[in-house]
């Protein structure tokens, strides 16, 4: 059934994604209706997730960032299908980089580093121009698609300009493999973690777990933090915005990177709440009296 659904689907994505831009993002507005209006994707997850992170918030102003997150997540998943067949100069023209001094200097001192970011604007976008972004050799952990036929779909388009993509299982083994020149391993990170094997912090008004491997791995590969955030700036473009969080893992405290790369994120989020992913499932597990609960989604 996974390759007749992919067979289906592929004639939809492929004519998607050879749109130009303006007639994609009319698409998107249409779409956007049906999301929000009939389909309603996970609108119990989202407003649950808002409601928690902004308690200070009316009723009305929920609405209006919850009506601007479908907008925004529509237009993401469309930009996701052009990333199919975009050029780079089509991908770079949507895109500015500051503090880009900070990454170069980094590879002049011959530092390893780890680019850590959220689920923030359109970070299929950066993946696909790391390697126009930042001097050193890009490689993106990411999670395997379930359907092995749209995973190579998504493979192919994500390293077609020289991105080495690499599987969470794969994650320890290839960050540890020397490799001919400075390299960047490049995580997002604020999904749901395992909540025993966490950093806890209170994020948006909630306690919080973050996955620890930003840490672990620099701190055992002795590797630079770089924290990274793509702003929208109009639709379809986006600033990409570079932050040293230290070039020293082991000299700073124990949990200071995660919880920088916590703070950063929820500037970032706070600044414009529209473009980060409240449809994820983030907070699965809470904190009550300091035992780890389950938390419910359900209606």
């Amino acid at each position: 059934m996974k390759v007749v659904g992919y067979y289906i689907a592929l004639p939809f994505l492929l004519f998607v994604s050879y749109l130009p831009f303006p007639v994609l993002y009319l698409l998107s507005d249409f779409l956007y209706l049906i999301t929000y209006y009939v389909i309603g994707y996970r609108k119990n997850v989202v407003r649950q997730n808002l409601k928690k992170s902004f308690p200070e918030k009316s009723p009305a102003e929920l609405i209006k960032i919850e009506k601007q997150f479908y907008h925004y997540i529509v237009d993401f998943f469309l930009e996701t299908l052009k990333c199919v067949t975009i050029s780079k100069s089509s991908l770079m023209n949507r895109m500015t980089i500051e503090n880009r001094e900070i990454l170069e200097d980094l590879y002049k001192k011959n530092k390893n580093i780890i680019i850590t970011m959220g689920h923030y604007g359109n970070h299929e976008f950066v993946n696909l121009a790391l390697p126009f972004i930042i001097p050193h050799k890009p490689k993106v952990v990411y999670r395997p698609l379930t359907n092995e036929y749209f995973n190579a779909l998504f493979l192919k388009f994500r390293t077609k300009f020289g991105v080495i993509m690499i599987s969470m299982a794969e994650a320890f083994r290839e960050i540890s493999k020397p490799e001919d020149r400075p390299f960047a391993f490049f995580l997002v990170n604020d999904q749901s973690p395992p909540p025993e094997r966490s950093y806890w912090t209170l994020f948006l008004n909630q306690d919080t777990a973050f996955f620890t491997g930003v840490e672990r791995f620099s701190r055992q590969f002795n590797m630079s933090v770089v924290y990274l955030c793509a702003n929208r700036i109009s639709r379809g473009k986006y600033q990409i915005k570079i932050e040293l969080l230290t070039e020293v893992p082991n000299e700073i405290a124990e949990g200071e990177i995660l919880e920088m790369h916590a703070r950063k994120l929820e500037r970032d989020i706070l600044a414009d709440p529209s473009i980060w992913f409240w449809s994820h499932k983030r907070w699965k597990f809470t904190r009550v009296n300091g035992e780890i609960v389950p938390t419910s989604y359900k209606k």
